[in-house]
């Protein structure tokens, strides 16, 4: 059993660095593209975002998760062999025909976007669907087993070379060579180059590593009840945010006009407010990270009997490395969009935007661990439509009062609908998670503290220095660390953590002996 719990904690942190390592360079590619294209050329770039964001679930997190606990129930090698084959050729014939009518519409999601001219983005990202059933039903096939090592390997490689093509294609624009919508083309074409490399590096390691069911005549897949209903789930909850921005790529832009924005400031005024996806990104990794692991634990039974103390320390572990990154995040926002972006607008509206982080991550751990309630699950399917006719109806009311602010606001209420719609649900027993009071209490203190201190240090800096690019990354170098210290401090003083908890940390055995943790 402790060889399970340190395969499990091994696997969730070698897909944790991957995913953090892309979503970093994610993160860092935006501050050229922006620098080079500009808040509109990056607005052209970011506005058909959200249906590569819907591939990104489909092909890297909520497919993979839940196809992974199917194949962790199967009996028999022969059994996960017969599945893989089965799932690749649902996937086929469902993103074949996703493919084809994305492509056959593509002027007019266009034109529901606000620019009939970005049709051949749609068009290039349309194609990445057809990635889905070999990315998604190989990285499910090798996590049902713990193994991350191919998901990791071909996630990072994937996004290196989209990154690649990303720069390229801005670059081009930059020297003249591509008008603005050619360079969206070009860049949004990189997430179908890079997935190609992805599903090479999976079918290799794959064929390679084949095991022989020649010698096991069972074959007999194993399908539970309400797996369908539970693939839903998982894939709409794993990517909520990109639901979300898909929503407000088909109405921000119209509601900034109707407010009396010009087009060319309201597309601005958008490309600021797309700021936020990569940190948001970031920011969520690693709940889906911690998702991803917990899933194929759950194969014995959807009680949580089996692994409970484990996938218990998992969540209690999550929450707080998700409220230090709310609240760091918070704390340093105009200092960290100055970095990034080279100025401070929207820093308001990216402030509101980072609670997501936060409520997102409690969102997935809660759903990940619940996914086997058949009973619920249709519930927890009726407060998604809720949260986003909430967030459709929120859009018309804020934006046009309050801008972009507005509809980051929008989209914090539309995620409170599906948190506080679950934990009513389940009566608000906190139990099964092994979230008391006191440590909630504590949680939402030593964040708040951290944040605080954080900021007099920010302000106090800044009396001394002009908060320009460079300066700020000065200021954010020292001002995390000592954030994380204090965290660190006061998560220990009020015994937040147990030491095995510790443990599933990254280099949790060395902040033991740092913190002079003890039992």
């Amino acid at each position: 059993m402790q060889k399970e719990v340190s395969r499990a904690i091994k696997g969730t942190w070698i897909l944790t660095i991957a995913s953090l390592f892309s979503e970093l360079l994610s993160a860092i590619y935006r501050i050229p593209l922006q620098n080079i294209v500009g808040d509109r050329g990056y607005f052209i770039y970011q506005q058909v975002y959200p249906i590569y964001g819907i591939f990104s679930v489909l092909a890297l997190s909520g497919l993979p998760v839940v196809i992974s606990k199917t194949f962790a129930q199967q009996d028999s090698v022969a059994a996960k062999n017969s599945l893989l084959k089965r799932t690749f050729g649902i996937l086929f014939l469902g993103c074949g025909v996703a493919t084809i009518l994305l492509w056959m519409s593509s002027k007019y999601l266009a034109l529901m976007m606000g620019d009939i001219n970005l049709y051949p983005e749609v068009r290039v990202v349309a194609l990445t669907f057809l990635l889905v059933p070999f990315e998604a039903s190989l990285r499910g096939y090798f996590q049902s087993d713990l193994i991350m090592e191919p998901s990791a390997i071909s996630q990072v490689s994937e996004q290196f070379l989209r990154i690649v093509i990303i720069i390229f294609s801005a670059v081009m624009f930059g020297k003249g060579f591509l008008n603005v919508y050619q360079m969206g083309t070009l860049a949004n074409s990189g997430a179908f180059i890079g997935g190609l490399l992805a599903v090479a590096i999976l079918v290799i390691k794959y064929v390679r590593n084949r095991p022989d069911d020649s010698k096991n005549d069972s074959s007999k897949i194993k399908l539970e009840h309400g797996l369908l209903l539970e693939i839903i789930l998982i894939v709409v909850f794993t990517g909520i945010t990109i639901f979300y921005q898909f929503i407000d790529s088909f109405s921000m832009l119209r509601l900034l006009l109707h407010a009396g924005l010009s087009l060319d400031v309201a597309e601005v005024q958008k490309g600021v407010f797309d700021r936020g996806q990569p940190l948001l990104q970031l920011g969520i990794v690693l709940s889906l990270s911690f998702v991803s692991t917990i899933m194929p634990q759950l194969k014995e039974t959807n009680h949580l009997e089996r692994n409970k103390n484990t996938i218990q320390k998992m969540v209690r572990v999550c929450l707080w490395l998700s409220v230090a990154e709310t609240a760091g995040l918070i704390a340093l926002m105009p200092e960290i969009n100055t970095m990034l972006f080279t100025n401070v607008n929207g820093s308001r509206t990216l402030s509101i935007y980072m609670l997501s982080i936060l409520i997102v991550s409690f969102i997935n751990l809660l759903v990940a661990i619940t996914s086997g309630d058949d009973e619920k699950n249709v519930h927890k399917l009726i407060l998604f439509g809720m949260s986003l006719v909430t967030k459709i109806a929120l859009n018309i009311i804020l934006i046009p009062k309050f801008g972009i602010a507005g509809g980051a606001m929008a989209t914090i209420l539309s995620e409170c609908v599906i948190l506080f719609g679950i934990l009513a649900i389940y009566n608000f027993d906190r139990k099964f998670l092994a979230l008391d009071k006191k440590f909630i209490s504590n949680l939402i203190k030593t964040g708040v503290i951290m944040a605080i201190i954080v900021k007099i240090v920010v302000k106090f800096l800044a009396m001394y220095m002009i908060m320009n690019r460079g300066n700020c990354i000065l200021v954010n170098l020292i001002a995390i660390p000592i954030g994380a210290i204090i965290y660190l401090k006061l998560s220990k003083r009020w015994h937040m953590l147990t030491k095995q908890e510790w443990e599933i940390l990254p280099m949790g055995k060395y902040i033991i002996k740092f913190m002079k943790i003890e039992d």
